[in-house]
């Protein structure tokens, strides 16, 4: 396969991603890291869950948290998200070649042998090539917005939120009715209602 793809050769481009996904898989460690050490700082607890009694210097879960974070350089919140992903993950079930990004999002699947199983079942990939994980398609797996739209239905959507204000819709509907084979389409009123078909 020749050309170009942005300002390098098809060659230089597959040689970027190739070290790009090492670099990721090292990054990925890096975070696994600092989650684990974030559990073991403060292993979860259920909602209003306890610190443990003895000790007379207790620190709520945010404030151990907010220190530890605070003494190697990172954000709260940032320390907070890995500790909550690895909770989500023990090592067993994690996956080098996954990154931790779609483990995050993959994370949210309530049944844990459900998301387990589904981290090893990655969807087709969009161009071709071995199946693998992108942000989008782990995105559709637990329901969330898509950054790249692909279905008529992710569009339809997207339109729908961007019309929300009656104002906005107005003007919307009013410009795509004086496109005639639009309006003819709509005249006919033969697609299903898309509140249902969601």
């Amino acid at each position: 396969m020749t050309g170009m793809v942005g300002s390098v050769t098809r060659q230089r481009y597959d040689e970027l991603v190739k070290l790009g996904r090492d670099w990721v898989e090292t990054m990925s460690s890096v975070q696994w890291q600092l989650g684990d050490a974030g559990l073991e700082i403060e292993p979860m607890r259920s909602y209003g869950g306890t610190n443990p009694s003895g000790s007379e210097e207790l620190f709520t879960v945010s404030e151990a948290i907010r220190m530890f974070a605070e003494d190697v350089g990172l954000a709260y919140s940032t320390v907070r998200d890995y500790r909550w992903v690895a909770s989500r993950w023990p090592k067993e079930h994690r996956r080098a070649d996954v990154s931790h990004t779609i483990h995050k999002i993959l994370a949210s699947i309530p049944d844990e042998q459900e998301r387990f199983e589904a981290v090893n079942n990655p969807p087709p990939n969009p161009r071709g090539g071995p199946a693998r994980w992108t942000h989008d398609s782990a995105k559709r797996i637990v329901g969330w917005k898509v950054d790249t739209l692909e279905s008529v239905q992710e569009k339809v959507d997207a339109i729908h939120d961007l019309a929300a204000d009656d104002q906005v819709a107005a003007r919307v509907a009013t410009d795509f009715l004086r496109r005639p084979a639009v309006a003819s389409k709509a005249m006919a009123d033969d697609y299903p209602d898309y509140r249902r078909a969601a």
